[in-house]
């Protein structure tokens, strides 16, 4: 969803259906991974570890395809106060949990590995989870949009459509050559 986007119920249901058709696509992706590591256990130093991360961020990411869901068929009925908290929680959840990735990246990628080859394979489940992660913050911006629609701003006054500083002079400065 960009700035230029209408402020209606229909713009942020479209914006949690890219999310969770993004997280559905992750969780296939980690599937595949989990499976990857599962075929060739004695080459990972703590396999256990490995998986665990999998395992969890199949978990989070999972979840929050859910809320996703569950958000967007409810919104036809309207925005909820509800939804905003949900939303906003799971943009904090995913910020907070970047910090998981950069664990795993410290402890089981970054330092020498006794199979050199999985270094790639690693680096692939850490940024594949981490882009994941990222694109959750997203749902800061669908809870802005459904908190202003529950304060009834008209789109006219939506504050994504007002000009920084820097626009704003430029604007009046223009008039003024004229």
């Amino acid at each position: 969803m960009n700035q230029d986007e209408p402020l209606t119920t229909d713009a942020v249901v479209r914006q949690l259906n890219e999310r969770r058709a993004d997280a559905m696509t992750t969780l296939e992706m980690l599937e595949g991974l989990r499976a990857t590591v599962a075929g060739d256990l004695s080459a990972f130093e703590n396999p256990q570890a490995v998986g665990e991360y999998i395992e969890f961020f199949k978990g989070f990411i999972s979840h929050a395809a859910g809320e996703c869901e569950r958000i967007a068929g409810e919104l036809a009925g309207g925005p909820q106060a509800a939804h905003v908290t949900t939303l906003r929680q799971l943009a904090a959840n995913s910020a907070a949990e970047q910090r998981r990735c950069l664990q795993f990246r410290d402890k089981c990628i970054n330092r020498p590995l006794p199979q050199e080859r999985m270094r790639p394979l690693l680096n692939e489940i850490s940024i594949t989870t981490r882009d994941q992660l990222t694109a959750f913050r997203d749902f800061t911006r669908a809870a802005d949009r459904l908190d202003q629609l529950l304060a009834g701003v008209p789109p006219s006054q939506d504050p994504s459509r007002a000009f920084d500083r820097r626009a704003l002079f430029t604007r009046l400065l223009r008039r003024d050559e004229k």
